[in-house]
């Protein structure tokens, strides 16, 4: 269900800290190869399986700990948002569906550790997690001490003898199935070009743009063109569904608690009690500002929403204005400055600060709110979903198709909801699920696999894919003739003018630099950087046109310079084709496991 970041670590350590394996971010799965939870038999305290395997709550409960641990240390001092709640719980299931299959091919590849194998670890190639005790205060290693207390028998390293023991058999399997990885000397050639090549070229080629053909491809050509391409138009797993929302508005209530405390604190400004800006610093919920004791700098009637310029223009300097009401909430301003024009005596810059307090819901009306939610979940069912909330004119959406791992369409941060939409029964009803802005609750209408997508729901896509294939056969078309011109002697200018085709001679570019005219790092760049100077590359297809170049000037290859860095860039290379291939085997162990998820009847108690 999720894809995400591919580690860049080596892959060489499949855990860290003796917790997570670092395989864990290779790339989601979740909804691949799962069954749907259904209302079989669940054993007490069992949330799932792979092939067998239970997995308990236990254990995801200290996954998904863990995960959000990881996300509030990423994301500082930042609240976490209802998406990364739902991110921590995906994960935490990736993780132990992942875990289990590594140990399930330990088991079945019978790999073992002798204890020459641990002893060899600690003492040639100990886990940086052992080792991040003996750093000196400058951060390097002191390896002798590392040494020393390693041969000391007062101390006890049964903990650390145990986690390299759990850390070998996976490191094995990880070579076994990284051995396939290959990286040929022409990969590392062509990764140092990559690199370090320069060129000058001059090119003339055809712009689709220039040939672009707007009439409708007849059925015939599309659905022959769907035919072909059929594998271009696979789509992930989708659901549609519909939404009632209860939106966190504030009450009048609210408002007019916001409205009373910020009088207590302008009447404290006032009467000389609290500074402005030390009130400010205090109360004010624009951050920006806040730390500035309320700040605003200088700005002229054009800069502020209406009713805060209104005010703010017609205050004296110095004087601290009653409440003003806008839509981001309520603000008293001070304006320390003002600029009039010499000639009519008119204010038309100020210099301010204010003090922002946001209206939102309290703790009781959310509760009331949570209580209407409450409320319609526990009175419908699928069938009567949706005639009750037209029939009470509630917040009822329809968005559509949603697409598996992504927010359900015109509802942000709403994560959660899509996570359990694919885990429903068509005619399912969620439980209340709660974001930032909304409480709301979910009805599963129906799941379309992952697979090709009827030609009638791409259809668009087709007629597209169509008309840019007719662009290119025409730009071919014209090009062919122009070329064979410029390779019986003409100059390219002279052929590009009579052809009517577009025409330049480059400045210096890169592989994935820009080149006017061409595109940004196209196969235009590395097919010149490869070429030889003087001979005219007859075709290149880009996403702008299509084109014919000559190199002009090529950066030569610095053979000293590429011997030296060749076998940095073999272990570079060499390390990505492993992730690849490590990759491809999760994939395909997923995709072959039975694995069961029922965490969904646990979210039916929320």
């Amino acid at each position: 269900m999720f894809k995400f970041l591919r580690s860049q670590a080596k892959v060489f350590y499949w855990v860290i800290a003796g917790t997570f394996v670092l395989f864990l971010f290779l790339g989601g799965m979740t909804g691949r190869g799962c069954q749907a939870p259904g209302t079989a038999n669940v054993d007490p305290g069992v949330i799932g399986s792979v092939n067998g395997t239970k997995i308990t709550g236990q254990q995801y409960d200290l996954a998904v700990r863990q995960q959000l641990a990881m996300l509030r240390q990423q994301a500082g001092n930042q609240e976490l948002n209802a998406n990364q709640y739902a991110t921590a719980s995906e994960r935490a299931w990736d993780y132990l569906v992942r875990n289990a299959i590594v140990e399930q091919a330990i088991a079945k590849r019978n790999i073992k550790v002798s204890d020459d194998e641990v002893l060899d670890v600690f003492q040639h190639n100990p886990p940086q997690e052992l080792l991040a005790q003996f750093r000196r205060e400058d951060g390097t290693l002191d390896m002798a001490a590392y040494y020393a207390a390693l041969q000391n028998p007062e101390n006890d390293w049964s903990a650390a003898e145990d986690y390299i023991r759990s850390l070998l058999p996976r490191q094995k399997l990880n070579d076994e199935i990284a051995a396939g990885a290959f990286v040929s000397d022409q990969d590392v050639r062509e990764e140092y070009i990559r690199q370090t090549g320069r060129a000058v070229a001059e090119y003339m080629g055809v712009l689709y743009a220039d040939v672009a053909d707007e009439s409708t491809p007849s059925d015939a050509e599309i659905a022959a063109w769907y035919d072909a391409h059929r594998d271009d138009y696979a789509g992930p797993a989708q659901a549609t569904a519909r939404v009632v929302r209860f939106a966190k508005t504030p009450s009048e209530a609210d408002d007019a608690d916001v409205l009373a405390l910020l009088n207590e604190v302008r009447d404290d400004i006032v009467a000389g009690r609290k500074s402005f800006a030390e009130a400010a610093a205090e109360f004010s919920d624009d951050t920006g500002s806040a730390s500035r004791g309320g700040d605003l700098g200088t700005f002229d009637r054009n800069r502020m929403v209406p009713a805060f310029t209104e005010a703010a223009f017609s205050l004296p300097v110095g004087e601290v204005s009653a409440p003003v009401k806008t839509k981001f909430g309520y603000h008293v301003i001070e304006v320390t400055d003002q600029s009039r024009d010499k000639d009519t005596n008119e204010v038309f810059e100020v210099t301010a600060r204010h003090i922002l307090m946001k209206v939102a819901p309290g703790p009781d009306t959310l509760d009331l709110i949570n209580e209407s939610a409450t409320n319609f979940r526990q009175r419908v069912t699928g069938a009567t979903f949706v005639q009750t909330a037209e029939a009470e004119a509630l917040d009822l959406l329809d968005p559509g198709v949603v697409p598996a791992g992504r927010d359900i369409p015109s509802l942000p941060l709403s994560l959660q909801g899509s996570n359990w939409l694919f885990g429903a029964k068509t005619g399912e009803v969620s439980p209340i699920f709660e974001n930032r802005d909304c409480f709301y609750v979910v009805l599963c209408e129906g799941h379309t696999p992952a697979g090709t997508r009827p030609l009638d729901e791409v259809k668009g896509q087709v007629t597209l894919a169509v008309r840019r294939d007719h662009n290119l056969q025409t730009a071919r078309t014209k090009l062919a003739p122009a070329v064979g011109e410029v390779q019986m002697g003409r100059t390219m200018a002279e052929v590009a003018a009579a052809h009517g085709l577009a025409h330049a001679v480059t400045d210096t570019f890169t592989a994935n630099g820009n080149v006017e005219g061409v595109g940004y790092g196209t196969e235009f760049n590395m097919d010149v950087i490869k070429g030889t100077v003087g001979e005219i590359i007859p075709e290149i297809e880009t996403l702008r046109g299509v084109f014919a170049a000559t190199p002009l000037w090529v950066k030569p290859v610095d053979q000293a310079e590429f011997d030296a860095r060749a076998a940095g860039l073999r272990s570079v290379l060499l390390q990505r084709a492993q992730g690849e291939v490590i990759n491809a085997w999760f994939d395909e162990q997923i995709a072959a496991s039975d694995i069961v998820d029922h965490r969904h009847q646990l979210r039916q108690g929320i």
